[in-house]
């Protein structure tokens, strides 16, 4: 389904699909010890769902864990991994959404699928990168509108939930003010996609097929997905473009013998042949782990995106590049975390080599600063969503 015909279900579905998941809340036959999970509208098999999918599992053999999904080829590939998994479609796959006690969500309630068979669970929101800078959902609103938009997801609501994930006490408050839910309902957990972290991967592994030089250095860019609504244009497509053919860039990456790796974000939509082999473009599909890119990577390069608040778990230096912010703030808003963590921004080609030439840590402390907390610092954070769930629903 592509992303505009899918942003019309959601709308045009909101009637039949809340009179469902009101007549599924008297559904009798769930089971707390059955657990669903989800992510990206049944795409994938990936993000915090997935880890937290994986931990339960080798972790806590007394829940009963099945991954839903839309897609066959994911059902296939969680099955060889020796997982319980089954299409939203299937005979079985309808009867788990029915008796699942708990779900997990990391982009909504049809992460499982198109009705909300979930309906009547504990919905637990994992999301897919916690309280960024952007703001979203009710952030957006205000006024009568805001009212109007309360009361009908007091009706129904895809991103609807019983419980939320938070990674300090400010994501908390981000959380409660885009989706309206009570301080007590988000969980200050950590990301189970951040516990990987911790282990070790071999780097040359993860990137095979862009190492073809021995470089000293990878530079990871991943920006966020935008396209200026005047006019029209990828902003990403046009930075990437300015970088390729900035002869200083070039000239840095080269002497310095640093690979640039830009991870383009899953709507993004455009191809670019790059000048020099330091250059390399990765689309979405292409890469199979984005936590293993990020630890495989020396330095991140962002803009507007959440993956900085993953990265800085790393210690590692990130930098922040928006030569579009102007235009970008005239058509998207961000929230008080952008202004206090972005001191060090640069708007140029020239600037941002500069700065990576004298990369610090001022930017990252920051992040982990607003967006660690302390208690769960160090900590396992699939086993803490695991204790706080259970914790919430009695198990």
């Amino acid at each position: 389904m592509k992303f505009s015909k899918f942003l019309e279900w959601r709308k045009c579905s909101l009637l039949l699909c809340g009179i469902i998941f009101h007549l599924l809340k008297l559904n009798p036959f769930r089971k707390k010890d059955i657990w669903l999970f989800g992510a990206w509208i049944g795409k994938k098999y990936a993000d915090n769902a997935k880890f937290l999918f994986e931990y339960v599992n080798q972790n806590h053999k007394e829940i009963r864990c099945v991954w839903i999904t839309r897609n066959q080829k994911v059902c296939v590939q969680v099955k060889s991994l020796g997982y319980e998994c089954y299409t939203s479609t299937s005979i079985k796959g309808i009867l788990m959404m029915l008796r699942g006690g708990v779900s997990f969500f990391t982009n909504g309630l049809d992460d499982f699928c198109a009705i909300p068979l979930v309906a009547g669970s504990k919905v637990v929101a994992l999301w897919h990168g916690i309280a960024g800078f952007k703001k979203i959902y009710n952030e957006n609103y205000s006024g009568k509108k805001l009212k109007i938009k309360k009361g009908i997801d007091k009706f129904f609501n895809w991103v609807g939930r019983n419980f939320s994930i938070g990674t300090s006490e400010y994501t908390a408050e981000r959380v409660e003010e885009q989706f309206g839910v009570k301080r007590e309902s988000v969980l200050i957990t950590g990301q189970p996609r951040n516990d990987i972290f911790k282990q070790h991967i071999d780097k040359n592994e993860v990137l095979k097929n862009v190492l073809d030089d021995d470089y000293s250095k990878v530079i990871l860019y991943m920006p966020t997905y935008r396209v200026n609504p005047k006019t029209k244009k990828d902003e990403v497509k046009i930075i990437l473009e300015n970088l390729n053919s900035n002869q200083n860039f070039k000239d840095f990456l080269q002497q310095h013998k640093i690979l640039f790796l830009a991870k383009l974000h899953p709507l993004t939509d455009f191809r670019i042949k790059p000048q020099i082999n330091n250059i390399k473009i990765l689309g979405d599909k292409s890469v199979s782990s984005v936590e293993q890119l990020l630890m495989s990577s020396d330095v991140l390069i962002t803009d507007y995106s959440s993956c900085c608040v993953d990265f800085a778990l790393l210690r590692k230096p990130v930098v922040f590049y928006v030569p579009d912010e102007t235009e970008y703030l005239s058509y998207s808003s961000v929230n008080t975390a952008y202004k206090r963590v972005t001191q060090e921004k640069v708007k140029n080609v020239d600037d941002l080599v500069f700065l990576l030439k004298n990369v610090n840590m001022n930017s990252t402390n920051l992040l982990n600063e607003l967006f660690e907390d302390k208690s769960i610092a160090g900590t396992c954070y699939s086993e803490n969503v695991y204790q706080k769930v259970c914790e919430r629903i009695a198990l």
